[in-house]
């Protein structure tokens, strides 16, 4: 018989999280039920069964979304709640595990918290004591004393972590894997067209976009003919539009905005070379393990990335890519053009990464992994 887990999201689910859709999907030995405040994108994350305070909060179904917001409560999850005659908690993101220690402590539930960076890097932002985030601010030191489990997604955000007062003893380091049967090699770059370099994400500080633009100069200056096609949207993009039309990339770069994940694979399969120069932002905010890296290694595309959070974890540098400083478009550039000179290099890197990705991350071995944790933290509460 399958042990339950229940499965905690403030909202399920945002496109940019379609690695916690894939991990339920891969459960061998628990049956999972999500527990959220909104359900978005039910059309795209389909299979699960989902419990929401609210489809869409309006009139008073928004006073009950805001009521759970603050205080955790709301009648219709704890009936689904007590139904689902759980084995094990599991939220994604440490504010979001605020949700579930009620449960935790009063059904005597064990739990696990997955933290995946900025739930991490905010504790030691300004931002911790700002409306938004004060009551997780508070509330993190009561996380720390009853959770069974933190599963950090790099090295560095379990030293992150332990920095701000969790016990050592109840940190794991799980990497999130990646999908080897969506993300294989596809037939390369199209050879009647230019080279495809890729970025991916939303146009925030901490993913480096502007760094990889200014990289992009460098290349184009160096005469090499290329294009950078930049998936994603944010709030930075009038910044980015700014700097494509200082630097004269207007004819190598574009945005077409945010993309369906299908698309992003498309594009990962067509691409010569994958950048990924992240940045710790200026509020602190950072990468733990960028899915990006793993989905563009796994279709056997080398990658640039920076020194920064997990991505040292997942490129082997001069093996399967390259690593450079953070905040260093020179180094990025130089890289960048390293690769698109060198067939063969690209070639032998783009081997190795496939190779790395198989030994290390495929997604199904991963969520084994993670089973095994639910059994380990459900045994010692017996």
């Amino acid at each position: 018989m399958s042990r339950r887990v229940a499965l905690l999201r403030t909202n399920f689910l945002p496109y940019s999280e379609t690695f916690i859709h894939d991990q339920l999907r891969l459960h061998q030995r628990y049956e999972a039920e999500v527990f959220c405040r909104q359900h978005r994108n039910a059309d795209r994350f389909t299979g699960h069964t989902v419990h929401a305070v609210e489809a869409v909060p309006q009139g008073r179904k928004a006073v009950r979304s805001a009521l759970f917001g603050a205080t955790s409560l709301s009648r219709r999850l704890d009936r689904a709640f007590d139904q689902g005659r759980f084995d094990i908690i599991h939220a994604h993101f440490g504010h979001n595990a605020l949700y579930g220690l009620r449960w935790s402590l009063t059904r005597e539930v064990p739990m696990v918290v997955s933290l995946h960076g900025r739930d991490v890097s905010l504790l030691i932002s300004k931002d911790r004591y700002s409306p938004r985030w004060v009551h997780y601010t508070v509330g993190v030191r009561a996380l720390f004393r009853h959770v069974d489990r933190f599963l950090a997604a790099s090295t560095e955000l379990k030293t992150l972590i332990e920095g701000v007062g969790c016990p050592p003893e109840k940190v794991v380091v799980h990497r999130l894997g990646v999908d080897l049967e969506q993300f294989v090699p596809g037939p390369g770059p199209d050879p009647d067209q230019p080279p495809q370099v890729v970025m991916v994400g939303r146009f925030v500080e901490k993913k480096g976009h502007l760094d990889g633009l200014k990289a992009a100069a460098r290349a184009r200056d160096a005469g090499l003919d290329f294009r950078l096609t930049i998936l994603g949207d944010g709030d930075l993009r009038p910044e980015y539009e700014r700097v494509i039309a200082e630097l004269g990339l207007g004819g190598v770069v574009s945005l077409p905005g945010p993309a369906p994940h299908a698309e992003v694979v498309a594009a990962m399969k067509r691409a010569t070379v994958v950048l990924t120069p992240s940045v710790v932002a200026a509020n602190q905010d950072r990468e733990s393990g960028l899915i990006v890296a793993k989905e563009a290694a796994a279709c056997a595309v080398p990658v640039v990335g920076t020194l920064h959070g997990g991505i040292p974890e997942i490129i082997d540098d001069g093996e399967t890519g390259f690593l450079v400083p953070e905040r260093d478009p020179v180094a990025l550039g130089d890289r960048l053009i390293q690769l698109l000179k060198d067939p063969a290099l690209r070639a032998r890197m783009a081997a190795a990464a496939r190779a790395k990705m198989e030994r290390e991350y495929d997604n199904r071995e991963r969520v084994a992994a993670l089973e095994g944790i639910y059994d380990q933290v459900i045994a010692a509460r017996r």
